[in-house]
């Protein structure tokens, strides 16, 4: 299992744990003090910066068709979609 990396809340110091650790409280190896392991973060696809240029909606990379209006950025028009 990967790792959760997170800051110690009240050193600052940089720390990483195992995921079976999530919720269980651990010494800070920095400042000696008690604190309780974060839960894992789920990993977020990023946006790009791009945006459909039918509707403006964000686009993740490597999106070919938006969803919401059917703009086909490859061929820079909307195209027919039939949802099923």
């Amino acid at each position: 299992m990967p790792d959760i990396s997170f800051n110690c809340p009240l050193c600052s110091q940089q720390l990483e744990a195992p995921e079976e650790y999530a919720g269980q409280v651990i010494e800070c190896p920095a400042c000696q003090k008690e604190i309780t392991v974060p839960a894992p973060q789920p990993v977020q696809k990023k946006a790009t910066g791009n945006k459909c240029p039918g509707c403006g909606t964000a686009l993740e990379e490597g999106v070919v068709l938006c969803m919401k209006c059917g703009f086909h950025t490859k061929l820079g028009k909307k195209i027919a979609t039939d949802f099923q």
